[in-house]
């Protein structure tokens, strides 16, 4: 990848593929995720994750969350964000827009604050 912004959006197309093939319309299952290195080093996070998970809430058994994460090592902890909450379709639906890639974007420099702090 050349830039963040091609990383990101085939983090989002590699993912929404993913979710179609993997994810249950309700139960658990195991993370579903993309995770690449950072390719621009001038940002001080390691590494990028786009992932889908299940809600392990009772009564919330269809529910997936969308979440985007960063990681700083050698530091043990990362930061997350949560970009969507619903059924599979929805979070199909939420990859699939056409702006979500700049809101990763415009995620980044914040969660990189979190961490240096």
């Amino acid at each position: 990848m050349n830039t963040m912004e091609e990383l990101i959006k085939k983090m989002i197309r590699d993912l929404r593929e993913q979710v179609k093939e993997k994810v249950p319309e309700e139960g658990s299952f195991p993370v579903v995720y993309e995770r690449y290195e950072n390719p621009d080093k001038s940002i001080s996070l390691f590494h990028l994750i786009l992932k889908v998970t299940a809600v392990p809430v009772k009564g919330y058994e269809n529910k997936r969350y969308l979440e985007f994460a960063v990681v700083n090592y050698p530091k043990s902890y990362g930061c997350e964000k949560e970009l969507g909450l619903g059924l599979k379709q929805e979070i199909v639906e939420i990859l699939s827009h056409e702006d979500l890639y700049q809101k990763i974007l415009a995620a980044i420099p914040a969660m990189e604050r979190d961490l240096q702090s």
